[in-house]
């Protein structure tokens, strides 16, 4: 069951230092749909940081990685699996 979501959130590729933005679209227990301006691949493995809106609600931090990129107008939909949540 995915729950819509909009917020906002920064990511990363594991192992790396340069932060992206991107903007939720849903959220499961496994998994993530977000999109982006910037480019990813299938495969690519992500760190996120999701901070709701709602300052009462802990921010999540979770390992991902990317299962389908689909390029949407503007921006990219990135679909990934959570591996871990941290």
């Amino acid at each position: 069951m995915r729950m819509a979501i909009d917020c906002l959130l920064s990511f990363s590729r594991r192992g790396e230092q340069q932060s992206f933005e991107g903007h939720v679209v849903n959220l499961s227990s496994k998994g993530i749909l977000f999109t982006a301006i910037d480019q990813f691949e299938k495969g690519d493995q992500l760190e996120l940081l999701l901070t709701p809106t709602n300052s009462s609600t802990t921010p999540m931090e979770a390992s991902v990685v990317v299962s389908r990129v689909t390029f949407n107008d503007e921006v990219y939909e990135l679909a990934c699996e959570i591996t871990e949540m941290k």
